[in-house]
């Protein structure tokens, strides 16, 4: 019997425990291509099939991560090639007396758990090498120590490496061990947290049926006044030790951490679509239509219009609509963010690159979109410096951390906006003429509301239904003349513009309408300033050409183009000259 299998009951209570902790898969197979312990998402992805090439390139290695499983040399001849349920892999020997005696690996199956493993490398690999390195010690000790002393080793090393609050407990529930940030959380000396019942400090029903019926707990919310005010997300796995349960390991993370690392990691991920695009004027569905032919390839994109028409909205849509929908959609206004900070808010920074950097380090916006896409809001704003490094990173697909020293490479798709004139920037040398370049490669104009006021109406609905239902108003529409009104106004604001007013009428009205009084003034002031000094007449004809106007600048000046635009507006080409002429 080889030596790792003579300890197979403490080799698979350090799997458990490390999974446990650490959130990820752990297996170890020993150098006869024996699985000798393993966590249960292993056995049932992959069950006992050891593929012995594969083990034996990772004994000669002695260390070997693999960023990708399945399309690795080693990796041919197995029955998983091209088709690996697992994302990445991190592997280490387990070395005793100076020889090879198995190989101990971590394992993710999905993205987080990859970005996990891959975004902390050196640090998972020291911790394998230690975790051998108990693995050698337990068979050295096993005749001569006790077995609860040795899972005592195991789980104390485990838990003091672990970020989250860890508690080891015993059959009975009580406190065996705990490490730091447990407890800070439950506000307790861990010396005097020994012996306790954990349920005494954090009640909650299901621990029992962990420690007595063997039953998991998945992030669960707990809220706690008393005996202490404590609001935290607990997981949980029971120790077995020949299919008996003598323990359980729990996780317990303080909810404001866990919120944090939901707004930092996901950015507050809502998912848009172009359905949530409203509009029905030709021109916003001939952007749609081009926007999704767009989203199917991974070319950079930059989309221009002014404030307010819906750059974000188109970016989201894009994204929902691409092969990177299952991945991060990462925004960052690049106006809004200062200048000292922009480099690491889009880079990231290591430990120790300047003064109050996070312990660890802190990656950059790049490496949270990791397969996704990343959306550069306001790029005209950013400073010529950062445009360098930016350009840079579009043409070598790798960033560098502030402080680090290494070159991390990204996959991203990179959508950018501006709501500046960027061809003036351009010309005038406040952006790089080779960046622009690079992120025009599909270029996305969206036109202003008042190039579009088909789409008005339609809009006004849509925010009319939102805020009604979100304020518990009964509003059923739009007087006539509150309607023309809307259609006829300029909004320099476009949708954001339109939607703020539509929210102030709502708040304002006590009818069942909207009607002209509760439209924002500088609406009403607009018309009649527009109005005043002429006949109905004349502003009939000026409103009448202003329509023209805005069909042929989507159709075209020629005589194709006006065909189009009087058919639209259900008149004569003739009757489209007459009014033209009748104008200048």
């Amino acid at each position: 019997m080889g030596k790792l299998r003579s300890i197979q009951d403490v080799a698979q209570h350090v799997v458990s425990a490390i999974a446990a902790a650490m959130g990820v898969d752990v297996a170890i197979i020993d150098e006869d291509y024996n699985l000798v312990a393993t966590s249960r998402t292993f056995l049932e992805k992959r069950g006992t099939d050891i593929n012995k090439k594969f083990i034996r390139g990772v004994i000669e290695r002695e260390v070997f991560v693999l960023p990708n499983p399945g399309h690795n040399r080693l990796c041919e001849g197995c029955h998983y090639e091209g088709n690996c349920p697992e994302t990445a892999e991190v592997l280490r020997t387990i070395q005793y007396e100076g020889r090879v005696i198995g190989v101990m690996l971590m394992i993710a199956y999905t993205q987080a758990q990859k970005e996990k493993i891959l975004n902390n490398t050196s640090e998972l690999l020291d911790f394998l090498r230690e975790m051998a390195n108990l693995t050698c010690n337990e068979i050295k000790l096993r005749e001569v120590l006790d077995k609860e002393k040795v899972i005592r080793r195991h789980l104390e090393t485990t838990i003091n490496f672990a970020d989250n609050g860890i508690v080891a407990v015993n059959r009975k529930g009580e406190i065996i061990q705990i490490n730091n940030q447990a407890a800070e959380i439950l506000k307790l000396d861990r010396k005097d947290a020994m012996g306790m019942r954990l349920q005494d400090l954090l009640p909650y029903n299901d621990f029992r049926s962990l420690v007595e019926e063997g039953r998991r707990i998945k992030r669960r919310e707990v809220v706690s006044s008393s005996p202490m005010d404590c609001h935290c997300l607990l997981s949980g796995n029971p120790v077995m030790i020949d299919g008996n349960i003598v323990g359980a390991v729990i996780s317990i993370k303080d909810i404001k951490d866990v919120r944090s690392d939901i707004y930092e990691f996901s950015e507050k991920q809502i998912e848009y679509t172009f359905d949530d695009i409203y509009g029905t004027s030709n021109a916003i569905n001939i952007i749609k239509t081009y926007a999704r032919k767009i989203a199917l390839s991974d070319s950079t994109i930059l989309i221009q219009g002014e404030s307010g028409t819906g750059k974000e909205l188109f970016a989201r849509a894009i994204h929902s609509y691409s092969h990177r929908r299952g991945y991060p959609f990462v925004p960052i206004n690049c106006a809004a963010i200062p200048e000292s900070l922009l480099e690491s808010e889009l880079f990231g920074y290591d430990e120790g690159a300047f003064s109050g950097a996070k312990k660890g380090g802190k990656p950059g916006k790049f490496e949270m979109a990791s397969g996704g896409t990343i959306f550069l809001d306001e790029v005209g704003d950013m400073p010529l410096h950062m445009q360098a490094k930016l350009l840079r990173v579009l043409q070598e697909k790798h960033i560098e951390r502030i402080g680090g020293m290494k070159s991390i490479p990204v996959n991203v798709r990179v959508i950018a906006a501006t709501n500046k004139d960027i061809h003036a920037l351009v010309k005038s040398g406040e952006f790089r003429d080779d960046l622009f370049f690079r992120l025009n490669v599909m270029p996305l104009h969206i036109p202003p509301l008042r190039e579009r006021r088909e789409d008005i109406v339609t809009l006004a609905d849509y925010f009319l239904k939102r805020y009604c239902e979100k304020f518990g108003r009964d509003i059923r529409g739009f007087s006539s003349e509150a309607s023309k009104l809307l259609v006829a106004y300029q909004w320099p604001g476009n949708a954001r513009e339109l939607e703020n007013a539509i929210e102030y009428a709502v708040n304002v009205e006590t009818g069942d309408l909207i009607t002209t009084t509760s439209l924002p003034s500088i609406i009403c002031k607009e018309q009649f300033d527009h109005g005043s000094g002429k006949s109905l007449a004349d502003m009939i004809r000026a409103y009448e050409r202003q329509i023209i106007q805005e069909s042929l600048a989507l159709h075209g000046h020629t005589v194709p183009g006006k065909k189009k635009a009087a058919r639209e507006l259900g008149i004569s080409l003739p009757t489209l000259y007459r009014k033209l002429g009748r104008g200048t």
